[in-house]
């Protein structure tokens, strides 16, 4: 029977990212690499969301969770 591969850990600090949190899709950037502490040895990210201006939320959150968000490009 094969076992399925896990995922290569992809993500890095910097790492501009997308998740789902209930029906919202939220962006934010990973701030911290707290590593294979997951159920199973899943990579876990610290992830920062600017939901208000004055104080960005965190979250833990798991690397298969997470979706790579594209760079917005300067404005010319």
């Amino acid at each position: 029977m094969n076992m399925p591969t896990k995922p290569k850990h992809r993500f890095k600090v910097g790492d501009r990212v997308r998740f789902r949190l209930g029906a919202h899709v939220l962006a934010g950037t990973v701030v911290e690499d707290l590593g294979k502490i997951g159920v199973a040895g899943q990579q876990l990210v610290r992830v920062e969301v600017p939901l208000d201006a004055t104080d960005p939320q965190e979250f833990d959150i798991s690397t298969e969770l997470l979706t790579p968000s594209p760079r917005r490009r300067a404005a010319a």
